[in-house]
């Protein structure tokens, strides 16, 4: 998903091939995908990125719903690296309320698409970003195995 979150903020998307290829087997991924969200987050810097319709999957999406979903998977899979490598990982009210928005409009294609876990519970007095985790199938407890 990493790979795709990196091609879908390139405003481009290559193909269903992307879903299933190690990219973090070929030599350089790292400069090379640090290079595409740096593009990335040029291209949707401007306003008018978030307008119209894009292309993915083959299907035309509002600009503005695959800019969500981006921002939802970036945060999402920033917590996963800092959980599994033992750092502390803070998100901004509002992006995690905005994350939470996202996550709740997609949850269920996701998870159609083995891209979320079910539901993990968690106290209804929860903070934003715990409901956004657990609705992703992340259980914001988790710590990795020592």
């Amino acid at each position: 998903m990493v790979d795709w979150a990196g091609l879908a903020a390139d405003l481009g998307y290559a193909g269903q091939a992307h879903l299933t290829r190690d990219f973090t087997a070929e030599p350089g991924y790292q400069a090379g995908y640090a290079a595409q969200i740096g593009r990335a987050v040029q291209a949707w810097s401007d306003p008018k990125a978030w307008e119209g319709d894009i292309g993915v999957m083959g299907d035309a999406t509002p600009a503005a719903d695959v800019g969500a979903m981006l921002i939802m998977e970036m945060v999402l899979h920033g917590w996963d690296v800092a959980k599994a490598t033992g750092q502390e990982y803070v998100c901004d009210d509002a992006v995690a309320a905005a994350v939470l928005d996202t996550v709740e409009a997609q949850a269920e294609l996701f998870r159609k698409y083995q891209g979320f876990n079910d539901i993990v519970p968690v106290p209804d007095e929860a903070p934003v970003f715990d409901r956004a985790l657990s609705l992703s199938g992340r259980d914001p407890q988790w710590q990795p195995p020592r």
